[in-house]
């Protein structure tokens, strides 16, 4: 019976030490935690509290795969009522087994293109519009964005986007407020407008905490993320992808 407690006791051991060393994601408070691929925090200032987190599954139709491709995904949605009625969104996405995210994050008709360092690492930025039609995060916005007269909610985002281990993860940044009226194109701007949006893009550059994960033994809570549209999320916020070539060894 002895041997056999101590068996048992050594076995408790090894499998508490391997889980010490398991990879975790998920939230530490309002934080995302990664602890490897990458080992990251991701959060966002006190002015806008969270309202959403969790975890999903997106999918990319325009792979070519049927169904359309599988991205595993980490979210975390803040807002609520708040002085400028912003939003702001932090994401990681992980394809699947070869494939990679395409290095051109900008989106489509976007503008102001550039580079901002979030924790040592460079990431794409652009600024564009976002309306509620097929947008994955519109539930999550009532009472937040203002409604225009034609009953469209219309929001004015810059976005950051990086990609991570060999390009298998990729983490999106995105800070919202309200499209300011008479907006309709960011390429083409009213008489004036063009300061509102430098100081927009200021406040986005510095909505977003990011730095190394917490210390070992920091409780990481998982949860399936609530409120969002995931028959939406696809490639309009997360961005493409393609499939590594394989060589012929014939």
């Amino acid at each position: 019976m002895k041997w056999q407690l101590r068996a048992c006791c050594a076995a408790l051991c090894i499998l508490s030490a391997a889980c010490t060393g398991v990879q975790q994601r998920g939230m530490a408070g309002s934080v995302y935690v990664s602890t490897a691929r990458p080992a990251i925090a991701l959060g966002v200032k006190n002015m806008l509290p969270l309202v959403a987190a969790g975890e999903g599954m997106a999918r990319l139709v325009s792979s070519g795969m049927m169904g359309g491709l599988p991205i595993r995904m980490w979210l975390a949605v803040y807002g609520g009522a708040n002085e400028r009625g912003a939003m702001a969104i932090t994401a990681h996405a992980e394809v699947p087994r070869g494939w990679y995210w395409d290095g051109d994050m900008r989106r489509p008709f976007s503008v102001n293109a550039g580079m901002e360092v979030f924790n040592d690492v460079e990431y794409q930025a652009c600024t564009y519009i976002v309306d509620e039609s097929r947008d994955p995060f519109g539930a999550l916005a009532e009472g937040t964005a203002e409604i225009a007269s034609s009953g469209s909610r219309k929001w004015m985002a810059r976005g950051f986007a990086a990609r991570y281990n060999f390009n298998d993860d990729k983490i999106i940044l995105e800070y919202r407020e309200p499209l300011p009226e008479g907006i309709v194109s960011l390429s083409a701007l009213p008489m004036g407008l063009g300061d509102a949006i430098m100081a927009f893009e200021q406040r986005a550059r510095e909505a977003f905490l990011a730095g190394p994960p917490p210390a070992k033994g920091t409780p990481v809570l998982r949860s399936y993320a609530q409120n969002m549209q995931w028959r939406y999320m696809d490639e309009r916020f997360l961005g493409t992808v393609s499939r590594y070539e394989t060589l012929d060894s014939r």
